[in-house]
């Protein structure tokens, strides 16, 4: 890149990049054909000359600083690869990939296995908020933990542990040892607004449980904004629970409710509906397993209190919304409850599949 003459620039953290660049694009306040610059652990947006005032409250407190701009190099990591491979691997090059904080994630061909190392360093060339890159080899195992190999590092730090960003929260996590997933990054969004309506509902603070927590990010929105008044939360992943812990803790402690309670299991959560201490409690039950969530909901229905709202996702062929909600809705009838069920599609996941949305709201009846 080349320097330019001195422009200003919105200063925000390395894990943010992504999420500020997009807001900056849509609003019109990021500069065409500006680059965007390292500052420690910090980078900096060039801003074009429709943003605001520095002290606007849209930048949320972030600095505004003056540099000199940068001309923009090349427009895709491909540019940045030698001419000769382009023109025998373009066919098999990866034409997306996923990022996750500052850990960059690439599905990679057979054919392209043997530049994988320049690959990987053209993408830390042209992505400045990247850390790691590493080849996703796709999930794998019981808790369908994603196979990743490091390819190349930005410093001496090759470590898979990154920090994401989500809804102004931070989810601290590692990719090779726990799931997460953006997927579903505006559905936990949409749940915020259908768990308020059920908080307003009830008059009172929530109780929530997520058998399938994760690291925490279901649960994040709700505990921010005061909505719970205890979490119960697990998963069967042990590699998951430090990070879900630390997480759901650090969102309460700065929270509108500091005083919420949270209980963190380990195992199989289709065992707590023998459990008493939790068993008929959730106000709010989440059912975030895409791929078996269906079969388990008659074990997590002793978990819900009289009055309560089930929010899940699963993974089914396409246009088969209708017949999902008839077998959710048995299911409920054949516990003894009354449900009104509403399944909706929220994306494709493949040409056959699609993953829904699940909202039941279940009552006992009495």
């Amino acid at each position: 890149m080349v320097l330019v003459s001195g422009m200003r620039h919105l200063r925000v953290p390395s894990t943010e990049t992504a999420q500020w660049r997009e807001r900056l694009m849509l609003a019109g306040w990021l500069a065409a054909g500006v680059g965007i610059q390292s500052d420690g652990d910090h980078r900096l947006l060039p801003l074009s000359d429709l943003a605001p005032a520095d002290a606007d409250a849209g930048f949320e407190g972030h600095a505004i600083v003056r540099r000199p701009s940068l001309e923009r190099g090349p427009q895709h990591w491909r540019d940045r690869l030698d001419p000769s491979l382009m023109e025998t691997l373009d066919p098999f090059l990866p034409t997306a990939h996923e990022v996750q904080g500052d850990v960059l994630l690439v599905k990679l061909e057979p054919e392209v296995e043997a530049h994988e190392k320049a690959i990987a360093q053209a993408m830390l060339a042209q992505f400045l908020h990247v850390r790691v890159v590493c080849v996703d080899g796709g999930v794998t195992g019981p808790y369908r933990i994603r196979d990743l190999r490091v390819l190349a590092a930005r410093g001496a730090d090759a470590s898979t542990e990154t920090t994401v960003r989500e809804h102004g929260l931070d989810y601290s996590l590692d990719p090779a040892t726990a799931y997460f997933s953006a997927r579903l990054s505006r559905e936990r969004e949409g749940a915020m607004t259908l768990i308020k309506a059920h908080q307003a509902h009830l008059g009172r603070r929530l109780v929530a449980h997520d058998p399938y927590a994760g690291v925490g990010p279901n649960l994040g929105l709700p505990l921010q904004n005061g909505a719970i008044e205890v979490a119960v939360v697990g998963d069967l992943n042990g590699q998951a629970i430090p990070y879900l812990r630390n997480n759901l803790s650090r969102i309460i402690s700065k929270s509108a409710h500091p005083e919420a309670r949270l209980v963190v299991r380990e195992g199989d959560g289709r065992e707590w509906q023998h459990d008493p201490d939790v068993n008929r409690q959730a106000d709010v039950l989440f059912v975030n397993l895409p791929h078996e969530g269906l079969n388990h909901l008659t074990d997590l229905i002793p978990l819900l209190a009289d009055d309560a709202l089930v929010l899940g996702w699963a993974l089914v062929d396409r246009h088969q919304e209708g017949a999902v909600a008839a077998r959710v809705h048995a299911v409920f009838d054949a516990a003894g409850w009354q449900a009104n069920v509403d399944v909706q599609a929220t994306k494709g996941f493949s040409t056959t599949r699609t993953m829904v949305r699940l909202v039941v709201r279940a009552t006992t009846g009495s």
